[in-house]
């Protein structure tokens, strides 16, 4: 399968699982923030403090100041990170950098890491993940071969929003995690890289 083959398969995998994707020029990065962040009403949005590629986090940084929101992080105490409770359960989106998917199964995959934030893809009603096209993955085998040798403790594999069908057997969206999971895949250059 060719790279373009495995991005049309899992952008078909995840959009059936519910996630909302888009593939789009990473130059429009900036405006397309800006418009999430006035289409949610997010006026608290939690951010992993590492695991960002260069630029990336402040073009972030830079929206949610345009926007008046308050940026949530976990903060370096001692030796590890650690958020602030209250702060995040305020926090109606969560904005990840996603290194990593996989087409077979349409999911997202987060590994854990200091200040890595797992919590901000979990807990917020909708979560964003922001990804590059050679992010993807044909099959779980071919993203773990990728990684071998350097794999974190935990991955956690989102695919689509949080469903449960535990309640009287009724399938229920949004209980233990996103309600909502939009996931932007930046295509050529921008904010993650120079351009030329």
């Amino acid at each position: 399968m060719t790279p373009s083959e495995a991005l049309t398969l899992y952008v078909e995998r995840a959009r059936a699982a519910g996630a909302e994707v888009e593939v789009f020029s990473a130059r429009e990065l900036p405006a397309r923030l800006d418009g999430l962040l006035a289409a949610t009403g997010a006026r608290a949005v939690a951010v992993p403090a590492t695991g960002w590629p260069p630029g990336l986090r402040e073009v972030v940084a830079a929206s949610l100041r345009r926007g008046g929101c308050q940026e949530v992080s976990p903060a370096l105490r001692g030796r590890a990170y650690a958020w602030d409770r209250a702060a995040l359960a305020a926090a109606r989106l969560g904005i990840t950098f996603c290194d990593g998917f996989v087409a077979d199964t349409g999911s997202l995959v987060v590994p854990s890491g200091a200040g890595l934030g797992t919590l901000a893809s979990l807990l917020p009603w909708v979560h964003l993940a922001l990804s590059r096209p050679e992010g993807c993955h044909e099959s779980l085998e071919g993203y773990l071969g990728r990684a071998a040798g350097a794999l974190p403790s935990r991955l956690t594999f989102v695919t689509g929003p949080s469903r449960t069908g535990d309640i009287e057997a009724t399938m229920t969206q949004g209980v233990h995690g996103p309600g909502r999971v939009l996931h932007w895949i930046l295509a050529g250059p921008g904010p993650l890289e120079p351009a030329g």
